[in-house]
């Protein structure tokens, strides 16, 4: 484990040649684990990036993907699942030295895209993009076709699977692609854009169907300003979120973003304690706590309190922390060191405010980005509404369930809730009640809850939604041709 891990090279993929990154940020990439500085972090310079939105805006225009027969589409898809299931191993690892998650957990995250690609490919095939609708002087077209070039902006915690997600089905929409991973975690994108270049070529696609840019809110404001950019899809912060609404506020494009939340937990009194810790300590730990569904505040009888405290505490004391390579590590650090600035200052905050932070997890002997799960009670709850983004949960005694939908539903944020209660009809009431776009009785998994599942962002979390179908349908626009009836009175 003393190994200086070894990065993938920062390289843009712009109409599809590849090539250094150029402009050196300042910054660096750093291994989490330890603390050393691995490479400098790099950004496309301005050129890179205008040659980018010229090459995507060509290409639509010249409708040769957008207008490929659907089977053309769908053939591609399993050529890029194919190329990036050989390299499942090396995203693992890439991601794992990126984010500080464990690679146990990377792992399944690596071996994903593949399966998200075919699945982009079977909702392709049975979509209806193309319909003929009764008309009164002959059948009207409707036609669902993809609105422009597209950007797909990722974060660090899951950036591979959230690539090739976004990118799959904004290519099967037959839209191309313009992509830009987190500037703190490009290792496993850069993978991901070598087996997509590979597909491209072997297909003879076009090159510039999917490019790959790099850098911080310099490409990304350009990404979000430039009206050549149609559809934009982002997963990350609320301030860089509403930054990018208004830098697109000029040209409407469309808009996907997932911005977060700090994501209420009703814990009913028949809840069954021992299974409730454990799915809030596999919750709130999963990812190192970096993950925009992870249980934030938790609502609970006053009576079932301290045992729920205590519970979760046991099982943090047996949670194995340390080197994310490790595959025996169940906990790894932040993914660097603004991460962890960001969390202390945050927990600080829950501690003036009158939070007591409780951990119980044995931290490894490394000087990387490592912070102890902390679980914090006593705070106010009108302190505890925004979103932490690590491995911390805070405690709040109740007196009823009304209580606890009430506090719930008081935070501005709604992307996630979990209820916890042994009648499940109940529970799925009160889960209906909070004002989020999915909640998980008895459960906190990473999954969706179905394979049809669409999941909404409400309130500040975000605009737009995410399953299979309305990803699909986010890249197109509806447009509608037919006769008119020269019989109508108006």
């Amino acid at each position: 484990m003393t190994a200086i891990p070894v990065l993938p090279e920062q390289r843009d993929l712009v109409a599809g040649r590849r090539g250094p990154a150029t402009v050196r940020t300042g910054g660096w990439l750093t291994d989490p684990n330890t603390g050393r500085r691995l490479a400098p972090a790099l950004e496309s310079g301005p050129e890179q990036v205008e040659r980018a939105l010229a090459t995507a805006d060509a290409l639509h225009r010249e409708r040769r993907w957008a207008t490929a027969p659907v089977g053309d589409r769908v053939a591609l898809l399993p050529a890029i699942a194919d190329r990036l299931a050989a390299r499942s191993g090396e995203i693992a690892r890439a991601e794992s030295v990126d984010s500080g998650v464990p690679i146990s957990v990377t792992a399944m995250f690596g071996g994903g895209p593949a399966d998200v690609v075919r699945g982009a490919a079977e909702q392709l095939s049975a979509a209806r993009l193309h319909e003929e609708l009764p008309g009164a002087v002959r059948p009207v077209r409707l036609l669902r076709l993809p609105w422009g070039p597209a950007a797909v902006i990722v974060p660090f915690n899951a950036p591979s699977f959230i690539a090739v997600k976004k990118t799959a089905y904004a290519l099967a929409a037959g839209a191309p692609v313009i992509c830009k991973p987190s500037p703190i975690a490009p290792s496993g994108v850069n993978l991901v854009a070598d087996a997509i270049a590979e597909a491209l070529a072997d297909a003879d696609a076009p090159a510039g169907l999917f490019q790959l840019l790099h850098g911080g809110a310099g490409p990304g404001a350009a990404l979000a300003a430039d009206p050549r950019v149609r559809a934009l899809c982002f997963t990350g912060g609320q301030r860089t979120g509403g930054s990018i609404v208004r830098a697109s506020a000029g040209d409407f494009k469309a808009l996907q973003l997932e911005l977060g939340s700090n994501n209420p937990v009703v814990v009913r009194g028949d809840a069954d304690l021992d299974a409730t810790a454990d799915a809030l300590v596999a919750g709130f730990t999963k990812l190192n706590g970096q993950w925009c569904e992870s249980p934030g505040s938790v609502f609970v009888p006053a009576a079932l309190h301290d045992a729920l405290l205590d519970a979760i505490l046991d099982r943090l004391a047996v949670l194995r922390a340390g080197h994310s390579l490790d595959p025996e590590t169940g906990f790894g650090p932040q993914a660097d060191e603004e991460c962890l600035d960001r969390l202390r200052g945050r927990l600080a905050r829950l501690r003036s405010a009158g939070g007591k932070a409780l951990t119980s997890t044995p931290m490894p002997d490394l000087p990387g980005w490592f912070l102890a799960p902390t679980v914090v009670r006593d705070a106010d709850p009108a302190d505890a509404t925004e979103e932490i983004f690590g491995p911390v949960l805070t405690l709040h005694p109740v007196r009823d369930d009304e209580q606890a939908v009430e506090l719930a539903n008081s935070r501005v944020t709604g992307l996630a809730g979990y209820v916890f209660g042994a009648d499940e009809e109940a529970a799925m009431d009160v889960g209906a009640r909070l004002e989020c776009g999915e909640i998980k009785i008895n459960g906190t998994s990473l999954l969706d809850l179905t394979e049809t599942s669409t999941q909404g962002f409400w309130g500040s979390s975000g605009t737009g939604a995410h399953g299979n179908a309305e990803l699909l349908r986010f890249f197109c626009g509806a447009r509608i041709v037919g006769v008119d009836d020269p019989g109508l009175p108006l």
